[in-house]
């Protein structure tokens, strides 16, 4: 699967996973499938009301609870929501800048302006066509836009023995017992951070995984952290298979 990386404020590298085609159109199923059932209500609740109506405030009324968020939802929603239509929200995925940073309004309205080519022309081809053979699985309106749909967690499920390549935990002799004060993200995170150190040994990359090393030792109420902080992460991360596991 297609990935980004990103690099925060703190210059740190974080790994996302792009969309791929098959979310994006699952995604928009969604959405479709969600306005259905509510022109169903809508219509079944105003029915018989909009006749009660002149036909100016009749009209009015379909414009304004009906067109007006058929053509717009799809901006609106992702602004307030940082990203996610109920589509996308369900998926598990979301619109960010390339950068990856959230995306603004300018950014959702310029890919909802380009979704009467992209989607609206050729009923969805040249999204599909696009985004399935953009290198970043980008359709004409991220591009424009300068924005990528990633997914928020990874596809690939680990658990932490997995994870390890630990063959055998039976002879492993623990050290650190405080260990089992941490969660399997507490351990997947620092798992992530040696990984990164493996292979972006950058500065920023190594002072990141010495604070982690000394926030550690801290939760598990150590006196001070080990000197081979490293070292220090890795047994912790052992002990921890070995005594949850």
């Amino acid at each position: 699967m297609k990935s980004i990386e990103f690099t925060t404020a703190q210059h740190v590298k974080i790994e996302y996973e792009i969309a791929s085609t098959g979310q994006r159109v699952a995604a928009s199923i969604i959405d479709l499938f969600a306005f259905f059932i509510y022109f169903l209500i809508l219509s079944f609740s105003l029915g018989r009301s909009l006749f009660q109506f002149d036909y100016g405030t009749g009209q009015f009324l379909i414009l304004l609870l009906l067109r007006l968020p058929w053509v717009f939802y799809s901006p609106v929603i992702e602004y307030l929501t940082r990203g996610q239509s109920l589509g996308k929200f369900t998926l598990g995925i979301r619109v960010v800048k390339i950068s990856g940073e959230n995306a603004g309004l300018r950014e959702y309205f310029t890919r909802w302006i380009f979704r009467v080519v992209d989607i609206w022309f050729g009923f969805g081809f040249l999204a599909i066509l696009f985004s399935s053979t953009s290198e970043r699985g980008q359709r004409l309106g991220d591009t424009m836009a300068n924005t990528i749909v990633i997914r928020k967690k990874s596809s690939r499920q680990y658990n932490l023995k997995n994870v390890l390549g630990i063959k055998n935990t039976e002879t492993h002799q623990t050290t650190y017992q405080e260990v089992i004060r941490f969660t399997d993200e507490d351990m997947m995170l620092i798992k992530k951070t040696l990984q990164r150190l493996e292979r972006h040994p950058s500065r920023e990359t190594k002072q990141f995984a010495i604070d982690l090393a000394n926030k550690t030792a801290e939760h598990m109420g150590l006196e001070a952290t080990p000197d081979k902080k490293v070292a220090f992460l890795r047994t912790v991360l052992l002990d921890y298979v070995v005594l949850t596991r």
